[in-house]
């Protein structure tokens, strides 16, 4: 079966990767708030890594491993973690929690896509963009994390894939990813992805 219309293959999967590369430069060149040099009381940072799937863009996502006192296990997210002493930057801190949870070799960042200030205690969560020129395997870390996806675009951008889930009482919108929903910071990231890409993602 042909990826596109008309098209082998090949010339299927040279769109995604023409696509990619674009999508990529558009990440790089938007007018993002890239975070100042100062220091919180405490900093973390996620990977949102882009690879050519097939016959779409695809994004990895990971569920993170049942922990006691982690009030996060089990939750989808982007590969990451907080920042390390040795961690030049966030943007190292993204490459090298890949790295560690799921097996990833990064080249330097594309850019930032968000940052997240904590309001309880003072902190930042920052999420940078990757690149890759081809799919690699997950490999998830254990202790880390219970599994990983590489996920197309188009599941975070079908309408059939909205749904809500529930949080300390409380509903929230998200998407379904395997049957686990999407959803906290990890959406409210791909949200601002989305904007600068020109997507919509599907949430109820």
């Amino acid at each position: 079966m042909n990826d596109t219309p008309g098209g082998s293959p090949a010339e299927g999967h040279a769109t995604v990767h023409h696509r990619l590369a674009s999508l990529l430069e558009r990440l790089r060149t938007a007018d993002q708030a890239h975070g100042a040099a100062r220091r919180h009381r405490w900093e973390a940072a996620t990977a949102l890594v882009l690879a050519p799937g097939s016959d779409d863009i695809e994004v990895a996502i990971i569920e993170r491993a049942q922990r006691p006192g982690d009030r996060w296990s089990g939750q989808l997210a982007l590969p990451g973690g907080r920042r390390d002493d040795t961690d030049a930057d966030l943007a190292r801190t993204a490459a090298r929690e890949a790295a560690e949870e799921v097996g990833l070799s990064l080249a330097p960042a594309v850019g930032l896509v968000a940052e997240h200030r904590a309001r309880i205690r003072p902190g930042v969560v920052a999420c940078y963009a990757f690149g890759l020129d081809h799919r690699p395997a997950l490999v998830p870390e254990p202790a880390e994390v219970a599994t990983a996806w590489w996920v197309p675009l188009s599941v975070l951008t079908d309408p059939a894939n909205a749904t809500m889930t529930q949080h300390s009482g409380l509903r929230f919108p998200a998407i379904d990813i395997e049957g686990r929903p999407l959803w906290g910071m990890t959406l409210a990231t791909l949200e601002r992805f989305a904007a600068t890409a020109g997507l919509e993602l599907a949430t109820a």
